[in-house]
């Protein structure tokens, strides 16, 4: 059992990329929700309005939120504006989340606020800003007291040759196991045929989720598989271009455009095989969920070994997208219920369970606390 302290850690959680249906965002929130209030008052600042749900999350734990606008554009307002939130608070930690060196700015923000505990947490492999990055490494190494990373990968990119803890991105494993009857009511409405073999994929319409080589791919496998049907979960500003891409190519019939949707459970239940061809990733969440459901995943040899849970993960180099398409060609039905019990059982005992992982990161926090006083 942790050392318990007389009143509760004083956090604050800092976003650097938008509120919204992404990774980094549902990372936060996943821990935010699975906080004691007795142990740790959590605040939440974002560049734009989270919403009611993610406000009473935080206010669970007695905390608040605070937008603040113009990171990038603005950074010393920015600073000054964040310095001052950590100030009013009695903030003792700020942990920040990003995936590059201009974390220098919560940083430099916590250290004027009087935060002695100043934690950035890196979730990804690379960044878009890498001369940023490049420069402002020295002052980021000086100002961060505490390391995190979501995985070994993502640990190695932002903090080579030096300390840093894994804190594996976690989620309700429970809450995406697979059901036959969700499958059945899911696949009704989509308009998916019993006999159609569903590739799915979720994430943001950008360069590193890599949609169009997806596009490109699936093209090439229906010649293969005829009955393939391709959902995209998700918004972007590549979206349009994909989606022209696939009319292109006559394929249109075969790929649903879905947006942004709250049912990922459901839609993880009535596909057949998940798809995740990215760039780069730090330990992406989409990967942990669908192994929990059973299925079968075709992955970019980009994305970290570590999120392989499970033997369901196929990890395929992306350099052609007949090789992703030859590996998504031999993705057959499967018998679900057992392997989304054994994905769970895995994921849970690799430590990717959310209320596990909370539990840790309090501790994190306490001892960090108590140490730096």
């Amino acid at each position: 059992m942790s050392d318990s302290v007389a009143e509760p850690v004083r956090v604050l959680m800092a976003l650097t990329v938008k509120y919204g249906k992404n990774g980094i965002a549902n990372c936060v929130m996943n821990y935010i929700e699975g906080l004691d209030p007795a142990r740790v008052r959590c605040d939440l600042v974002c560049p734009n309005e989270p919403g009611t749900e993610a406000r009473a999350l935080v206010e669970q734990t007695g905390g608040s939120v605070f937008v603040l606008p113009g990171r990038n554009r603005h950074p010393l307002r920015y600073i000054r504006a964040l310095s001052g939130v950590v100030h009013e608070r009695q903030i003792e930690i700020v942990h920040a989340h990003g995936n590059s060196a201009t974390l220098t700015a919560e940083m430099i923000a916590a250290k004027r606020g009087g935060a002695r505990v100043r934690m950035p947490h890196s979730h990804n492999t690379t960044c878009n800003m890498k001369t940023a990055d490049t420069l402002l490494r020295g002052i980021f190494y000086r100002s961060s007291t505490h390391n995190i990373a979501c995985s070994v990968a993502a640990g190695e990119w932002l903090y080579p040759k030096r300390t840093y803890t894994v804190l594996n991105n976690a989620i309700d494993t429970t809450r995406f196991r697979f059901s036959q009857k969700v499958r059945v009511q899911a696949r009704e409405q989509l308009g998916v045929a019993p006999e159609d073999f569903v590739f799915l994929h979720i994430g943001a319409f950008n360069e590193q989720k890599n949609q169009a080589f997806l596009v490109t791919a699936f093209h090439q496998l229906l010649p293969q598989k005829q009955n393939a049907r391709l959902l995209l979960v998700g918004d972007g500003a590549r979206r349009a271009s994909c989606e022209a891409r696939a009319e292109a190519l006559g394929i249109s019939k075969h790929v649903s455009f879905l947006g942004l949707r709250d049912d990922i459970p459901a839609l993880l239940s009535a596909a057949d095989a998940f798809v995740l061809p990215s760039l780069h990733e730090g330990l992406p969440l989409t990967l942990v969920e669908a192994q929990c459901a059973g299925l079968c995943c075709v992955v970019s040899d980009c994305v970290t070994r570590e999120a392989a849970l499970t033997e369901l993960v196929a990890f395929v180099p992306i350099e052609r997208a007949e090789d992703f398409a030859a590996a998504m060609a031999r993705m057959e039905p499967m018998e679900r219920e057992q392997a989304s019990g054994m994905a769970i059982i895995r994921a849970q005992e690799a430590g990717y369970d959310v209320m596990q992982n909370a539990e840790t990161l309090m501790q994190i926090y306490e001892s960090a606390a108590k140490n730096s006083g």
